[in-house]
Parts: structure tokens; sequence; C-alpha cells
């Protein structure tokens, strides 16, 4: 069993329809990817930009993710960035994670406007596993925990820059890994389990400190490239 950890960053685009009715509105930049054995241990990464069809970099992704046009011209197009990362992917069980089911869908979009890889993607989707929603069931927590705060919460200083994909699914990947040994994870996450659990039942403390419990959760798990991711 291989399991794979994905991440992609999208730029905003004006919402075009094809002629079989897909739309999109946005469009692939970046895709990054930690593999692991059946042991959940990294054996390899994956990083690519991508180069989109449908416009220019938009400002406010510029800012988020510092991926300019310049640093995407020369890129693969969507089709050959697939090809890529199937081919890297490998035969066999896989396992896919990603942090919310936002990239699942920009996927699955993406495929069926361009109409291309619908059939790696559909399969992708067969074994895809929402790994925010699993970390927030293993806390016993109903909100949608950001990325940066949760590997805060495991004690662990967030390797490279936020916003970019493979450092994301880097990340992301040490969580997951961390999760799977449940003495430790349980012993490291012990004070952020303790600590949401009044907010959980409803307490005076829950009440008191509204604002920590909502700057620690996200309000959408379909917030791509959002800061909050």
């Amino acid at each position: 069993m291989t399991h794979i950890m994905l991440d992609l960053e999208m730029n905003m685009c004006k919402k075009k329809t094809n002629g079989k009715n897909h739309s999109l509105s946005h469009e692939l930049i970046e895709i990054g990817a930690v593999k692991m054995d059946d042991k959940f241990e990294i054996i390899d990464k994956f990083q690519t930009y991508v180069n989109p069809d449908l416009g220019p970099m938009d400002k406010r992704i510029i800012k988020i993710t510092h991926i300019t046009d310049d640093m995407l011209v020369g890129a693969p197009k969507y089709d050959e960035a697939m090809e890529m990362f199937v081919e890297w992917i490998g035969e066999g069980d896989i396992t896919y994670y990603s942090w919310s089911l936002s990239d699942l869908r920009q996927l699955q979009a993406e495929s069926s406007f361009k109409s291309s890889h619908e059939g790696d993607v559909k399969r992708m989707s067969e074994n895809w596993i929402d790994f925010q929603k699993e970390f927030g069931d293993l806390l016993k927590i109903s909100k949608r925990i950001r990325l940066k705060d949760a590997v805060g919460s495991a004690n662990y200083t967030f390797q490279g820059a936020q916003h970019t994909a493979l450092a994301d699914a880097v990340n992301t990947a040490e969580i997951l890994i961390l999760s799977k040994d449940k003495k430790k994870f349980d012993e490291v996450m012990k004070p952020v389990i303790d600590l949401f659990a009044p907010y959980n039942s409803g307490s005076s403390l829950g009440a008191m400190c509204a604002d920590f419990f909502n700057s620690f959760s996200e309000e959408s798990e379909d917030s791509e490239n959002s800061e909050d991711k």
C-alpha cells in the first residue's frame, strides 16, 4: 500500500464554461506531493509548477503564494503536469490524502473542463481521505482546523513557506504520520484535546474563549488558497 499526501495551489480566473457545460473558476499552478510506504515512512517527494491556460496570475493569489507569471513560463500545462504526476505515483494500492476536499474537487473540475486525465482523477477519488476532517475527528473537534494551527498544535515547526504546495504536503504528511502512532498522538495532542473538551461540551470556558476557538478553525473547507489553509 502506498500513501500519497497531496497539496495544490490554484489561480483564480474568470469563470469559463466549455461545450460540455463544465465550468472552471480556478486553475492549477502547482502540484506538491509526498509518497509514503505501507509503514507511513516518506520515500519520495514531487513538485511541479503548472502553466495555466485561462489568464494571468491573480494579484491576490500572487500575494498569498508568491507564485508569479514569470515563474510559470515554461512550466508544463495541465495535461503534461498530470502525466508527470501520475507516472510518479506509480501503480498498486494507493490511498490519497489532502487537507480538506478542495484539492480533489479542483482536480475533478479541471480534468472535466479540459477533458484530460478524467480516468486518473476518478481512480484517485475512489480512495481519497479528507485528512483535515480525520484530524478533527481524532481530536473530537467538529470545526475545521487550519493547517498551520494543526502543525503548531503537534509541536512541529512549519517546514518551508506556507502556501507552497510541496511544503504544505510535507507538513500535512508529518501530522498524518504522527496520527498513526496512537499513543504518541494522544500524548502530544493531549493539551489540545483537553482544551477543546470544555468547548465541545458548551461550558463557560468555551463561551469565554470563543474568539480563540474560532481563530483556530476554518469557516469553510472550500477556501482554496486562503490564508487559513
